[in-house]
């Protein structure tokens, strides 16, 4: 049986695609890509990458003689329209051929992936439908350098554009509006011969077209989407807010749409003007989707964030449509992870001081201060629920845990961050910034509490649970010998509570240094008192109100007020690996 190479033949075989559509797999960041292919050769254009990649898994259909990918610039359009050339160079391809056919020894096309043209060749003289189910992408792919491309284009088939509209704003196929189109190729059914796109002609999705490129070009549409990295937004398991970046090409004002494909839970939110008199911004829930103008030739960046508390499974998962009304149609996969303990890890925020009781008069009762005073607070939290109060911690790096078996090296435990609040355990561990070449650990810390940890610990168990509505406490004390106890004067003999003989104070002798507790509260309010609106309160950020009695330094109780606002630093859910 022969096996020509495809672009030798386009000229006297029929391509088309009958159907194309696009089924959402809900709730997922996939979508089904869906294409009835022609006896014959067929130019596809993929643009998902399945979950399994296999090219004879993909292409399964017994109907499938062979699926070529092109590898090598092609620049004479001779290789398109003329059906008289001679075949053409087999090197400039990668082939699959089914393993049951004597050409499968040629092949060397193993793999799929999406924003990638194929030429399918079906036998017979059946249609063959292809379901294709996998993670779409927005990755920009250039152009052959003034030369020819197939390459297929994000185009809406429900609202389907002319090559005219779609490249207008190019400067590679269109001279930037200037004109006229570079030669783009379609199939023509009717005859079989590819030839050149009239410009009123309308484009369709999944399907491949020779494109001609003057210069260098990586244009995808009049409406491009870029993402921070890859072809999506991967929230992972610690990033609360991403920007989607939307590029308007054209010299007119578009309005863009953004639509979320999937299902409930709906957990995207997004960033706006939430008082039109103020202009003061907040985070809408993105529900099915929203509207934003994008200026002419210019960006708009729609912050998307990601409310960790309404994912269900641990995993979240969906696809937004991005549309211009005009024929761009673009799709983004969208993932997030959530942690099995939410709110377990680091919190790192800071104490607004802004009351003081009057001891003279009102014991209890703050008023407020002329000066606000600040103090950085820490809280970890344990997957149980335990609430610790720190004083300081250092992040360090656990290496990986692999193992060797048969020459090959696997992966046990993967490299991961700790905390340690335990000094001692500090050289069992890389640090996790460089310093003058050398690694070391990044250290948080706070000024404003001290105490004398058991064990060498550096944290105090709290009561209370931690989150809204709840509120934790911690009591602990500066004793005489605590070195930063505010009467303690190392060399000052007045102040050590020890006599002209440096031997202790008799019992019956005032003391020179008292011990001082401080009795602190950190009650957890429905929203911040400060007006902070974080994409997740109480999964990201979380405030309330804060309250200190301080016994020991007067002879009355000192009782303090304010606010405070953490942010979730950190999610390893332990201290000094295990705790």
């Amino acid at each position: 049986m022969r096996h020509d190479p495809p672009i030798s033949q386009l000229a006297r075989q029929t391509m088309w695609l009958l159907f194309s559509a696009c089924a959402l797999s809900l709730p997922a960041q996939t979508i089904t890509q869906t294409m009835v292919l022609q006896p014959g050769q067929n130019a596809v254009f993929l643009e998902v990458t399945p979950g399994d990649t296999n090219v004879a898994d993909v292409f399964s259909d017994p109907a499938i003689t062979s699926v070529w990918q092109p590898r090598v610039r092609t620049s004479t359009v001779a290789f398109i329209d003329n059906s008289n050339s001679p075949p053409f160079n087999t090197a400039g391809w990668q082939v699959y051929i089914p393993t049951n056919l004597p050409a499968s020894i040629n092949n060397d096309l193993y793999t799929v992936s999406a924003n990638t043209p194929y030429i399918v060749n079906v036998a017979g003289s059946n249609n063959v439908t292809l379901s294709i189910s996998g993670r779409p992408s927005v990755q920009a792919s250039p152009f052959v350098t003034d030369g020819f491309t197939l390459r297929g284009f994000p185009v809406d088939p429900a609202n389907p554009p002319t090559f005219q509209s779609f490249f207008q704003s190019s400067t590679a196929q269109n001279n930037g509006g200037a004109g006229p189109l570079t030669p783009i190729y379609q199939l023509n059914s009717p005859s079989g011969q590819w030839e050149l796109a009239n410009a009123t002609n309308l484009m369709a999705r999944d399907v491949a077209y020779w494109v001609y490129t003057t210069g260098a070009s990586i244009y995808m549409a009049p409406l491009t989407v870029s993402c921070p990295i890859g072809g999506g937004l991967d929230f992972g398991l610690q990033a609360f807010e991403l920007d989607l970046s939307l590029y308007n090409t054209t010299s007119n004002l578009m309005n863009v749409t953004v639509t979320d494909l999937g299902g409930l839970p709906r957990p995207l939110v997004y960033q706006a003007v939430t008082n039109a008199a103020t202009q003061v911004t907040g985070w809408v829930p993105l529900g099915q989707g929203v509207t934003t103008n994008v200026p002419a030739g210019g960006i708009t960046l729609l912050r998307l964030g990601i409310q960790r508390s309404q994912i269900v499974g641990g995993t979240y998962t969906t696809v937004l449509a991005v549309s211009d009304g005009n024929g761009t149609l673009l799709r983004v996969p969208v993932t997030a992870q959530a942690s099995p303990y939410p709110q377990a890890g680091l919190w790192v925020g800071n104490i607004t001081v802004n009351g003081v009781a009057e001891t003279y008069n009102n014991l209890t009762n703050t008023t407020a201060v002329s000066q606000p005073f600040v103090m950085r607070a820490m809280l970890h939290v344990t997957p149980t629920g335990a609430t610790r109060f720190l004083r300081e911690v250092i992040e360090m790096l656990q290496n990986a845990v692999t193992t060797t078996n048969g020459g090959v090296v696997t992966t046990v435990q993967p490299a991961q961050t700790v905390l340690l609040t335990d000094n001692s355990m500090l050289s069992q561990f890389t640090g996790v910034v460089l310093r003058d070449g050398t690694p070391v650990g990044r250290r948080i810390s706070t000024a404003a509490f001290d105490f004398d940890p058991p064990g060498g610990t550096n944290f105090l168990t709290m009561t209370g649970n931690f989150g809204v509505g709840n509120t934790v406490g911690v009591t602990f004390t500066l004793s005489p010998t605590t070195p930063t106890n505010p009467f303690l004067h190392r060399y000052n003999p007045e102040h050590d509570n020890l006599d002209a003989l440096y031997q202790p104070l008799s019992t019956n002798v005032p003391p020179e240094v008292y011990t001082v507790t401080r009795q602190i509260a950190f009650k957890f309010t429905a929203t911040d008192p400060s007006g902070v609106t974080p994409t997740d309160y109480g999964a990201n950020e979380i405030g309330g109100t804060y309250s200190e009695t301080l016994t020991g330094l007067h002879r009355n109780p000192l009782v303090v007020s304010g606010t405070f606002h953490l942010v979730h630093s950190l999610t390893e859910p332990y201290l000094n690996v295990n705790q």
